[in-house]
């Protein structure tokens, strides 16, 4: 999968959005095999305790936040040892207006408004295609 698939895949995410299933078609549009997502969406791969938060060891821990700021919220994310301790490259936190990210392996960010992700999404790519062929 080349970075303009996975751009037309974002755009297909962003035009059909759906807060329920937004990390899971996030995932597929990064070339995640659809096996791993059924079985993360089933709780065998989800590591995480909390509400509306998703940890897949060594992959990225999302979390789906109402009414808080996101830089805070992924301030504390980044430091909880109950989180890090698995090892997550990404961390990603929505308010399902806006999606922030950081890829702790290169440090790279992506703080953009949802309806915006495909267009902002081309230094992205190559990181979340990185844990795609992971």
């Amino acid at each position: 999968m080349n970075i303009s698939q996975i751009e037309s895949n974002v755009q297909g995410v962003v035009k059909s959005f759906n807060k329920d299933s937004l990390i899971y078609d996030l995932l597929l549009a990064y070339g995640q095999p659809k096996a791993s997502i059924k079985r993360l969406q089933q709780g065998g791969l989800n590591l995480s305790k909390s509400e509306g938060g998703i940890l897949w060891k060594k992959k990225l821990y999302f979390k789906s936040v109402i009414g808080q700021d996101l830089h805070s919220m992924i301030d504390l994310i980044k430091s909880d040892e109950k989180i890090t301790r698995h090892d997550p490259r990404f961390i990603i936190v929505t308010d399902f207006s806006n999606l922030l990210a950081i890829d702790r392996k290169t440090s790279g960010t992506l703080d953009v408004a949802i309806t915006k992700m495909a267009k902002h999404s081309r230094s992205f790519c190559k990181s979340l295609l990185n844990i795609a062929q992971s």
